[in-house]
């Protein structure tokens, strides 16, 4: 990937937000600061965890971290807001505010938008939740929709599989889902699909969860077994629920130790664990909905999921009531099972699914191609600041 113009960029930029821990979120970060940092930016960065966790970043993200964190802001900057969207202050010092966030409904919460509306430029990573931000109340002239800039390149085929994994009884397939507990995941649709979907002596689910303070890995484990089998037929097919912390390099090996993964979610304002089983050509269940619809548009590259626009029930918003009055997508219970007895009952038509989705997420998240959009964000609203703008990435 080429870098920035070789002159100094005027002005410096500067990362406000989540670049910390173990989620998805801050996963992203890491990887806009690590864009930044190789165009040649030198950015600064005032950083934040998400959630009471720490870890998830490996020793030499860890370093560039500290690098980044020990630059002073420039007086005169374009600060980039790693938030969700409440998080947004615009920055008083800056030129220009540019917000790089997500949200996994259909529309967004009653004064989000007028909060965005204050920056720059609103980044979002699928044309999906563009149109969410817009029917939210978003400016459409000031939103962008730009996949992450994901570093696919550990995600190779010869990664060693993850040892923590349980031990696999021959000739069973393993089903993978990513996710932390939560009623947007859909959990209760997945297990039961589950169960009436594979037989014992066919498949097993491993879940792997998010690991939460005070989250009871036993208890999650028997909870899942006792709905596993109320819905089976015949002998209960196997749950194993996995919570261990997993570092950004160990990932890759997660994945090469399933044979496909399955993410029945109600909204996405990206989906990780469906882009990075995607780079390892692992094939994909999910929800056809939301960001997940531009990562899995077709049975060509997965198994996508039928789903319709529900109200969020009054359960889910009690659990996060920011999605309280909003509205997500129901997956049908129905067509996961047949999504996921079509990919367990022919495991080579699913690996071929698997390597032309491998295809489509490499072109998806190209970094040049993604360096130049951000880099033609950043030209824009320095010259609507009445700035310098800086040449095109050559």
């Amino acid at each position: 990937m080429t870098g920035a113009p070789g002159r100094q960029w005027p002005p410096r930029v500067h990362v406000r937000g989540v670049v910390l821990g173990p989620s998805g979120f801050a996963a992203q970060g890491r990887e806009w600061l690590s864009l930044l940092e190789d165009l040649g930016l030198e950015p600064s960065l005032h950083g934040a965890r998400l959630g009471d966790v720490d870890g998830g970043e490996g020793a030499a993200m860890a370093a560039r971290i500290g690098v980044c964190a020990s630059r002073m802001p420039a007086p005169e900057r374009v600060t980039l807001h790693h938030v969700l969207p409440p998080g947004f202050e615009p920055d008083t010092g800056a030129l220009a505010d540019v917000v790089l966030t997500v949200f996994e409904t259909c529309g967004l919460p009653r004064g989000w938008a007028e909060r965005l509306n204050r920056a720059a430029a609103v980044v979002v990573p699928a044309p999906e939740i563009a149109d969410a931000f817009v029917r939210g109340g978003v400016d459409a002239e000031r939103v962008h929709a730009i996949a992450p800039p994901v570093e696919l390149g550990p995600f190779r085929a010869d990664v060693e599989p993850w040892a923590g994994m349980p031990p696999r009884r021959p000739g069973v397939q393993r089903l993978l889902s990513v996710f932390d507990w939560s009623p947007r995941k859909g959990t209760d649709v997945l297990l039961p699909a589950f169960a009436r979907a594979c037989r014992y002596d066919q498949a097993e689910l491993v879940l792997k969860l998010s690991p939460q303070p005070g989250q009871d890995r036993a208890a999650v484990q028997r909870h899942c077994r006792r709905v596993v089998q109320q819905h089976a037929v015949g002998l209960p097919p196997v749950v194993h629920v996995v919570d261990d912390l997993m570092t950004d390099e160990q990932l890759p090996g997660l994945y090469a130790a399933c044979d496909a993964l399955v993410l029945p979610s109600r909204g996405e304002g990206w989906g990780r664990p469906v882009h990075e089983a995607m780079a390892m050509g692992v094939p994909v269940v999910a929800t056809r909905a939301g960001a997940l619809a531009t990562l899995l548009p077709s049975p060509e590259f997965g198994f996508p999921v039928r789903a319709e626009v529900a109200p969020v029930t009054a359960e889910a918003a009690r659990s996060a009531p920011v999605f309280a009055g909003q509205r997500w997508w129901e997956p049908d219970p129905g067509d996961l099972a047949e999504q996921l007895a079509a990919c367990v009952g022919d495991p080579a038509a699913s690996k071929a699914r698997g390597r032309r989705a491998r295809s489509r997420i490499r072109a998806l998240c190209d970094r040049q191609r993604i360096a130049e959009s951000i880099c033609r964000i950043l030209d824009l609203v320095v010259t609507n600041a009445s700035a310098e703008p800086i040449s095109a990435l050559r």
